[in-house]
């Protein structure tokens, strides 16, 4: 009896020095940054959060705005990414972490926006916003301009590089800096891989970065690129009053446990320093890869369901996938499809194939997990003509309501 009590009370404080791994991971990933967000690209489904609506100064991140505004007026013709852009006084006198652009000098654009992004080099910034925007201020225009138009509600933008700006009247007030969110960051970094992912990972995803003509060699300042097998980006960040930052992304090749390729972007803000900054984007991304996995939960043509439209007796469609639908699930997480038959975009006599409304999936909580288009199975020309005209009558008279 006495062994019995003394197991009860070992296995007692066992439990209670041992937390789980899901307890211990979280205290992990919530211990070092002050701001942090974990998202799935393809299905834009938060996998965790910290803070992530908080404002807060992003430091060089910003840059990955001001790579974004470039790649896209390359894209626009708007300039080459052969022009030389030629290093004035403003420019080579910038400090912090810098490319040592020398006046006179005559860089290609490409050329600077690998400095942006790799040696975080401030005055590359500076040099392609003169470039494309005329001016440091004119270009700051297009990047809040962007940030509206990408949907970054809670960001907005003073510079191009993230330096602080401090007054010179009254050095003892706090500098001004540029402002988002973690949300905001992972949304700009969907954005930029959703759309130019080759472009962005053509430069992100280089380890060294070496100038021939200008005899330089610069490291990435991604701690990330040979700590973890598939990140590819993004960028680094740090002022005194932001703290370490850091955007990430990370592929998640097909395996036995995820039904396609899928990539996870991450940020952390806030952060003490630079191995906590390491440490807390490497735990997030370590439990979005074990935690969660990319499952075929409909395959084209299944049936998902039927459902009445119209208000019709008789005229109940069978409702199929249009495409594969894919989720990201945590294990063994429970979902079910909500039908929403979208009655504008059904019009007699429905084909085949027709689109007609939307699966939603959820989860046991109540949180969306992913949608799909939903086609019409069958053919309504084999109704019975009471329901065609029932049909046709409510057509006409939708058509004299409108």
């Amino acid at each position: 009896m006495i062994k019995l009590k003394k197991l009860i009370i070992f296995i007692t404080i066992l439990v209670i020095v041992t937390p789980g791994y899901s307890y211990a991971h979280n205290n992990i990933l919530n211990e070092h940054s002050k701001s942090a967000i974990l998202i799935d690209q393809d299905t834009n489904r938060v996998l965790y959060e910290k803070q992530a609506d908080e404002k807060r100064p992003i430091a060089s991140l910003t840059k990955m705005m001001t790579f974004l505004i470039a790649i896209e007026a390359i894209k626009d013709q708007k300039v080459n990414g052969d022009d030389l852009v030629e290093i004035d006084k403003q420019i080579a006198a910038i400090k912090g972490s810098t490319c040592h652009l020398e006046i006179g000098e005559k860089v290609e654009l490409k050329e600077l926006m690998k400095g942006l992004m790799l040696v975080s080099g401030n005055d590359a910034a500076m040099a392609i916003a003169k470039h494309i925007g005329g001016s440091e201020e004119g270009f700051v225009k297009l990047m809040n301009e962007n940030a509206k138009k990408i949907g970054l509600n809670n960001t907005y933008f003073i510079n191009t590089n993230g330096l602080p700006v401090y007054d010179t009247k009254n050095p003892e007030l706090d500098p001004k800096e540029n402002q988002s969110t973690a949300r905001d960051v992972a949304i700009l970094g969907k954005y930029m891989f959703d759309n130019y992912q080759e472009e962005v990972t053509e430069v992100t995803a280089m380890h060294t970065y070496s100038n021939e003509m200008r005899h330089c060699t610069y490291n990435n300042t991604n701690p990330l690129l040979v700590e973890v097998s598939g990140v590819d980006g993004i960028k680094t960040g740090y002022t005194d009053r932001a703290g370490y930052c850091l955007a990430f992304s990370m592929e998640v090749s097909q395996d036995n446990n995820n039904a396609k390729d899928h990539r996870l972007l991450g940020v952390v803000l806030g952060t003490g320093n630079k191995n906590d900054r390491k440490i807390a984007a490497e735990s997030i991304l370590k439990y979005g890869k074990d935690e969660f996995h990319m499952e075929k939960i409909a395959q084209k043509g299944q049936i998902i369901g039927k459902e009445k439209v119209q208000d019709i007796d008789g005229l109940e469609l069978e409702l199929k996938a249009g495409d594969d639908i894919y989720a990201v699930l945590s294990k063994n997480e429970i979902f079910t499809p909500k039908i929403e038959v979208q009655s504008e975009k059904i019009k007699y006599p429905i084909r085949d194939g027709d689109e007609v409304g939307i699966v939603k999936y959820y989860n046991d909580s109540g949180e969306f997990i992913q949608s799909g288009k939903l086609l019409n199975s069958g053919d309504t020309k084999k109704l019975p003509i009471k329901t065609k005209t029932k049909i046709l009558y409510k057509y006409i008279c939708n058509l004299f309501n409108k």
